[in-house]
This record gives structure tokens, C-alpha cells and sequence, in this order.
């Protein structure tokens, strides 16, 4: 028997923190769904068709064709710092262009749910111990014809819950295992200054923690989206980005669960101001988000206010990246 207080308010919480309640209800591996970087964050998370950084990984691997250098990111983020402060998510990516290849890349992200404390049959404590999820990432992207392309991302995925002197009475770690891919693809369309993008996130098999028989889906999702560029030259340029997600799992009934648009003015490649909006009726979120970015020879440092549920205040996220 596990008391799993400190454990559940964590689920609970990132059901506002992190996206859709339904998505968070069914899914298992929860870190598979929080987008990283506060640029997507300040622009509505419409980013499918942007996708122009390291976290090309995470948003479209089909944007990896495109990759002409070298980028890194790095985010790190208080989920509810108001109620939870030790429940924190990390994220790092690279990605590289390979003449003759296309774009190669790797990722990290690292979901710490915090301390909680396990307890035996009768309700007295155990042992203290933390929960976490860890999911390493390799991709790939190439172009398939002029302007389009296509790639795939393969994620190894480990959610360990509690150890086995806290988990259960036989004994048995509340942990799990499971393997996904993301499938992306990008077609870009020079003379429209826009973009469209398509991708299938976490192809999988479910996740079971201690009995086979419970496994949690993954939280699979298909994502469209568009960019556009009204407007650019050497000093200024302005983008626009919106995005549609269906969420692909047994009782989602919208034929939408959340769409997103954002728009960002870049002045001179060193500062940029986002704005954007989210509509995520399942998850109580429907409000509106912004952020800004400023940029120094390669390095630029990103911060946006994104909303959560209805019932928690606004968090705020930060992430930096090197473009060399």
C-alpha cells in the first residue's frame, strides 16, 4: 500500500499545467506532452509550421530537412510553482545539418514530480522517494522533394513512479517502460511566404506500471499547422502561426481538442515580441499568452506568460538556444 498524496496533487496539477484534462486522464508519460520553449509558448504554441530551432525535435521533425547548421536549446521550467514548487520539467535539444543527409538530431526531457512518501499496510511511513520521467530522443529529417520535407523522431521512454519498497505489498516497483516515434513532414512554399506542416506525435505502444493489464495509452496526437510571413527584410519581419490538434485517444470526441495562433515581430534580429491565443475547452484553458526574445550573435533567450486551467495563475517560462 502507497500513499501516493504528494504523487496524485502532481497529476493534478499538470492536468492544468501541461494541456488537455482529457489527454492528461487517459494518457500515461505525461512529460511526452509538454511542449518545450518559451518562444512557442509567447506565440500560442502554434508552432508546427514554424519549427526553426533545436525544438524542431519535439514540434515537426519534418523540419530537421531544413536544418542548414547547428542549433541547441535548453529549457527549464516550474510546472505550479504557487503550489508544487519541486515538480519542475527539463529539456534540452540539439540538431545538425549532415551534407548529403539532411538534419540529425537528439533530445532529452526530464518531468520530476517531486518527493512523496510511501507507506505500509497499516499507514505507517516508509520510505521517502521521488518520481520522475526521462525521455531520450534521436531524429531525423530530410527533404523528399524541393520544399518538403519529411522525418521521424524515436523516443525511449521510462516513467518510474515509486521503488518497490514503496510501491506495493508485493513488492513490485510502480515503474514503466515503452518505446514511441513522432512522424512530421514540412512543405514549404517560397512564393506564398507560408508554410504547411503535419505530424503524428507518440506512435506507441501503451505504458504499464505494475499490471499489464492497466496499461495507459500514450498520448497520441496528429497536429496541422501553418505559417505565413506578411512581411520581412533586413530590419523587420513579422510571422503569423496557427495550429489545429486532435487528440487520438479512445474518448476524444472533438474533432478539434485545441487549436492555437500566435504571431511574433522580429526588429533587427535582436529583439522579438510575441503574442498568441489557445482554445483548449477540455483542459478550461481558452485565454491569451505572450512573451519576447532577445538575440546577441547566435544566442537568444526567450521568455513567455502562458495560462493554465482556470483555477491556477499564469506560469511563466524561460529557454535560451545557440544558433552557430
Amino acid at each position: 500500500m502507497i500513499r501516493f498524496t504528494t504523487l496524485c496533487l502532481a497529476f493534478l496539477l499538470l492536468v492544468g499545467a501541461v494541456g488537455t484534462a482529457q489527454a492528461q486522464s487517459q494518457a500515461g508519460a505525461q512529460s511526452t506532452l509538454i511542449a518545450p520553449g518559451a518562444r512557442s509558448d509567447g506565440m500560442g504554441r502554434a508552432f508546427a509550421a514554424v519549427s526553426d530551432d533545436a525544438n524542431m525535435i519535439w514540434w515537426n521533425p519534418g523540419a530537421m530537412a531544413f536544418a542548414r547548421s547547428h542549433d541547441a536549446s535548453i529549457m527549464y521550467t516550474q510546472l505550479v510553482p504557487d503550489l508544487a514548487p519541486d515538480v519542475n520539467f527539463s529539456y534540452f535539444s540539439y540538431v545538425q545539418h549532415v551534407e548529403g543527409w539532411g538534419g540529425l538530431g537528439a533530445a532529452v526531457s526530464y518531468l520530476n514530480y517531486g518527493t512523496s512518501q510511501g507507506t505500509d499496510a497499516e499507514g505507517n511511513p516508509t520510505v521517502d522517494f521521488t518520481s520522475y520521467e526521462i525521455v531520450p530522443t534521436i531524429a531525423y529529417g530530410t527533404e523528399l522533394a524541393d520544399n518538403l520535407g519529411f522525418g521521424v523522431s524515436l523516443k525511449y521512454i521510462r516513467v518510474d513512479l515509486a521503488p518497490a519498497a514503496a510501491a506495493t505489498l508485493d513488492g513490485q516497483a510502480g515503474a514503466g517502460t515503452t518505446f514511441a516515434a513522432d512522424i512530421g513532414t514540412l512543405y514549404k512554399v517560397p512564393k506564398w511566404k507560408a508554410a504547411f506542416a503535419a505530424i503524428i506525435q507518440n506512435l506507441g505502444p501503451d505504458i504499464a506500471y505494475i499490471d499489464e493489464d492497466q496499461s495507459d495509452p500514450l498520448g497520441r496526437n496528429l497536429k496541422v499547422g501553418l505559417s505565413y510571413t506578411p512581411f520581412s527584410n533586413e530590419i523587420h519581419r513579422v510571422l503569423i502561426a496557427a495550429d489545429a490538434n486532435r487528440l487520438l485517444l479512445p474518448d476524444e470526441q472533438l474533432a478539434v481538442s485545441v487549436w492555437d495562433a500566435g504571431i511574433e515581430y522580429e526588429f533587427n534580429r535582436l529583439i522579438a515580441l510575441r503574442a498568441g491565443y489557445v482554445s483548449d475547452p477540455t483542459g478550461d484553458i481558452t485565454d491569451y499568452t505572450w512573451g519576447m526574445g532577445l538575440g546577441y550573435k547566435g544566442f537568444r533567450f526567450d521568455y513567455a506568460s502562458y495560462p493554465q486551467s482556470s483555477y491556477l495563475d499564469r506560469v511563466n517560462r524561460f529557454s535560451a538556444s545557440y544558433h552557430f
